[in-house]
């Protein structure tokens, strides 16, 4: 599931948090890659940009280290509010024999984010962070024809950029999967480009070729879904799912979802490289809410030269 990129520069660690950048249910793709740390004799922890009501319908109080970051159990996990990451965690300690909390952080700007981030490093030691995302478009550049749903992806980013640690990675997984959110991949692919001639791109590894990772990964998908049947699921998790199950084109005759094997595939960059050629995220620093972030980029993205579409048929 690693490659020798990636775990060349996580070897050098001794407590990893692998973070979902984007909300919700992108800390899912972590599964594959916690279980790979251990197995190479690492710490490794979750974490989780919440989209889940953490204080009001769940009744949770932030840890005294930061009022934005709260620690999520398999004790917290209930069938009719929407909290993947305790169904996450319950999974993990119903299956695995591994009680592990998700550190989730409330949604906020970049600067209490980073903050919350920096308070989690010094509670867990740790010395290297991965930031998931579920989709493709946390690595885009900002000029493309479409850059997905970016501000949670952004303050993540953004915010992770400036954390005291010694690694920083971003991994993706669902290539494909945001074509109803207009993303160009195409442009994707160029963009994966420019971070290879920036030294920025560590490579991939296909979770269909990784078992016992992707029955893992498969298995606990199926558990989170089951247990949160009447709330919202995971698009980009429920194709990256029919992907691996072999699945391929649009044969439900659907107009948005094109199922191909790119979608169960990890990609890896350094996480400084995708950041520091970013066209806005070091603008993003001053931010102390979501919404401002969401305002900021709607306004700079107005003043771009946004791309046309490619005739790259993809």
């Amino acid at each position: 599931m690693l490659t020798p990129a990636v775990l060349a520069r996580l070897k050098r660690c001794r407590s990893v948090l692998i973070a979902g950048a984007g909300g919700g249910y992108d800390v899912a793709g972590a599964i594959p890659l916690a279980l790979a740390l251990r197995e190479h004799g690492l710490q490794a922890h979750f974490g989780s940009l919440s989209f889940s009501s953490l204080r009001h319908r769940m009744g949770l109080s932030p840890v005294a280290e930061s009022p934005h970051l709260f620690e999520v159990t398999a004790d917290h996990a209930r069938s009719d509010v929407y909290c993947p990451e305790a169904w996450l965690s319950a999974w993990l300690a119903r299956h695995q024999g591994w009680r592990a909390p998700v550190w989730c952080f409330e949604q906020c700007g970049v600067k209490p984010l980073r903050a919350a981030y920096q308070a989690l490093v010094s509670r867990l030691q740790l010395d290297g962070v991965v930031l998931m995302d579920g989709g493709i478009d946390l690595i885009l550049r900002g000029d493309e024809t479409s850059i997905g749903t970016p501000a949670e992806d952004l303050a993540s980013l953004s915010a992770v950029a400036g954390v005291d640690v010694e690694v920083k990675i971003v991994a993706c997984v669902g290539f494909g999967a945001e074509i109803r959110n207009r993303i160009c991949h195409a442009q994707v692919f160029e963009r994966i480009a420019e971070l290879s001639a920036l030294g920025g791109y560590l490579g991939c590894s296909d979770l269909a070729g990784a078992p016992p990772h992707s029955h893992q990964y498969v298995e606990c998908m199926a558990f989170v879904f089951d247990n949160q049947s009447a709330v919202k699921r995971s698009h980009v998790h429920a194709v990256v799912l029919r992907a691996l199950a072999g699945e391929f084109g649009s044969n439900r005759g659907e107009s948005d979802v094109w199922i191909s094997p790119l979608l169960s595939i990890y990609w890896y960059f350094d996480l400084s490289t995708v950041a520091d050629s970013h066209l806005f995220v070091a603008e993003l620093e001053w931010t102390e809410r979501l919404l401002e972030i969401v305002r900021y980029v709607e306004g700079l993205r107005r003043q771009l030269t946004v791309r046309e579409p490619s005739r790259v048929p993809i």
